[in-house]
Order: structure tokens, then C-alpha cells, then sequence
């Protein structure tokens, strides 16, 4: 699947995110989100997927990952479509949640994240957060590393949406 195949499929969407608006975010965030991850909010800015999409993968680690969509992030008045809420809810200044170099984008229908990389090594990969294996906050240092409940699931944004297949296919 592509992104320009994705976008159709959402449900509720918004007209395309406004250049000033992604501006306006990455200078809160302090980083250029990646390119093919600004192309989607140019052209789709979140929505509603309610399960229909998942992501299958089996990583390096041994974790095999079925894993749906549900809401879809964009620059949206609706917290759970919102980029903005998702940021204050999990990276707020009292309490960080997602670690700082990653940025949550969507969810599954469980409550939990997908977020993608802003820098280094981590910088457009995508990653599922698993908030039932999130860290006490009291002994987190606030690392990628450290973290234990983020599962790699590609190398880009593009990558993610190629490996997108519909609920009814899953094994």
C-alpha cells in the first residue's frame, strides 16, 4: 500500500494539514518531522481507521507483532485525532511518557502508540509503544534505550504504510 492508497481509506478526515501548522509544530517539537510523514499530513491530516488496517511484523528481537489502527494524528480540534493533545498528554513537562526523540502519530484500538523518530539513528523509523510495558516513570531515564516498551516496526514512514494490510487478511 502508499500513502496516496492510504489516505482514501481513512474515515473522518480533515482537508489537507496547512504548511503552517506543520511549521508551527516542528518548531514546538524542535525538529523537521520526515519528509514522507509531512507528505501524509499535507495530504491527509488524520483520521479514523477504527481497526480496519494492522501492521504485521516479526523483528530482529523475536517479537512478532500484530498490531491495528485506529485514530490517526493530524492537526485536528478532536484530542484523539489531535498531534498536539497526544504530545501534551504523553510528553507533557511533568511527565514524559514517549520519549522526547519520537513523536506520536496514530494509535491501535488498545490504547497504545505509534510514534515516529525525530533524530539520530531513530530519525523516520516508526515504533510501537506498548503502554501496558511502559516503564515506571520514578526509574526511567527518559532513553529510547531504557524505555523497554517500544518494538521497532520500520525504517520509514512509507516502509510502515507498505506493510499495512487489511484486518480480514491477517493470519
Amino acid at each position: 500500500m502508499t500513502i496516496d492508497e492510504l489516505i482514501p481509506m481513512i474515515e473522518k478526515r480533515s482537508p489537507p494539514a496547512p504548511e503552517q501548522a506543520i511549521l508551527r509544530f516542528e518548531a514546538e517539537i524542535g525538529a523537521r518531522l520526515p519528509e514522507d510523514y509531512r507528505r501524509f499530513l499535507s495530504a491527509g491530516n488524520g483520521g479514523y481507521l477504527g481497526g480496519r488496517l494492522w501492521f504485521t511484523h516479526s523483528g530482529l528481537t523475536g517479537r512478532h507483532a500484530h498490531v491495528g489502527l485506529h485514530h490517526v494524528g493530524g492537526f485536528r480540534t478532536e484530542s484523539h485525532f489531535s498531534l498536539d493533545s497526544a504530545r501534551a498528554t504523553y510528553q507533557s513537562p511533568d511527565e514524559v511518557r514517549i520519549p522526547l526523540d519520537f513523536v506520536w502519530i496514530m494509535d491501535d484500538p488498545f490504547g497504545n502508540a505509534y510514534c515516529i523518530g525525530l533524530s539520530g539513528g531513530h530519525r523516520g523509523h516508526i515504533y510501537f509503544w506498548d503502554h501496558e510495558e511502559e516503564p515506571d516513570p520514578d526509574e526511567w531515564d527518559g532513553s529510547i534505550e531504557g524505555a523497554g516498551n517500544l518494538l521497532h516496526l520500520a525504517d520509514s514512514f512509507e516502509d510502515f504504510v507498505a506493510g499495512l494490510i487489511p484486518e480480514s487478511a491477517l493470519p
